[in-house]
């Protein structure tokens, strides 16, 4: 029974941890969004993904067809490809995508020092691959719309 204990106390604290860490709390002055320029509206940012070569990352379609990143991917073929663009389809349509694209599962690596002390330790999230690939596509097509004067390179 000691054991459950401890292994709660555990959870908890990296829990605690992670919160802290990761929870920061943000304010937003509305007065400097009012004095931010608005930029025209691009169309291209409403266009249905393509899953072409320009919206997939490379690493993740090195030799074309055969996902070298993600063995499942890789193995899946031209078939979990397809069905994989379907999903982000729907949900670019839809206006809003699944839960388990967003959450993370967060593992620790242990760097150096104290083992008991949670700031020795390295926190990683693993994320679902569909999740990554459509928000490299929103990445890629917001970054060609922003430029050094909107966000600067020290962000």
């Amino acid at each position: 029974m000691e054991n459950s204990t401890d292994s709660k106390r555990v959870v908890a604290r990296w829990s605690e941890h992670f919160q802290k860490l990761l929870n920061v709390p943000g304010e937003v002055d509305h007065e400097t969004l009012d004095i931010i320029p608005q930029r025209i509206t691009k169309t291209r940012l409403d266009e249905i993904p393509t899953m072409a070569r320009a919206e997939v990352p490379e690493r993740w379609r090195s030799n074309w067809g055969r996902w070298n990143s993600c063995r499942n991917m890789k193995h899946g073929g031209d078939n979990l490809f397809n069905r994989l663009h379907q999903l982000i389809t729907n949900a670019w349509e839809v206006g809003s995508i699944p839960q388990a694209w967003k959450d993370a599962s967060n593992l620790t690596i242990y760097k150096k020092g104290d083992r008991t002390d949670c700031g020795n330790y390295r926190g990683i999230s693993l994320l679902f691959m569909a999740g990554k690939i459509f928000a490299r596509i929103l990445l890629n097509r917001l970054s060609t719309y922003i430029t050094p004067e909107v966000v600067p390179e020290t962000e």
